[in-house]
C-alpha cells in the first residue's frame, strides 16, 4: 500500500512544458485547466512505499500530430521529472 502517492501534470505546448493539474498528499488535488495549445501531455508520479520511492512519468494525451510532438520533444526535451 501507498504511503505517498503525488503526481503533477505536465502539459508540451510550442511554449514548452507547462504545469498543470497536481496532487499532493495532505492537500487533495489542484485542478487546471489544459492549455488549449497543447501537443501533448503527461503525468510524472512519486510513489512511496515501505519498499522506497518510486518515480516515473507516462504519456496520457496527444494531438495525433506525431511530428509536431517530436518536434516540441526535440527544442524542449523529455517531459519534466518532477511535482
Amino acid at each position: 500500500m501507498a504511503v505517498r502517492k503525488e503526481w503533477t501534470e505536465w502539459h508540451l505546448t510550442p511554449r514548452g512544458w507547462e504545469r498543470g493539474s497536481t496532487r499532493v498528499q495532505g492537500k487533495g488535488n489542484d485542478w487546471a485547466a489544459e492549455p488549449e495549445d497543447r501537443a501533448a501531455s503527461w503525468v510524472y508520479t512519486e510513489t512511496e512505499t515501505s519498499a522506497g520511492v518510486q518515480t516515473g512519468g507516462e504519456s496520457t494525451w496527444d494531438n495525433k500530430n506525431p511530428a509536431e510532438v517530436e518536434d516540441l520533444l526535440r527544442r524542449f526535451g523529455p517531459c519534466p521529472q518532477k511535482l
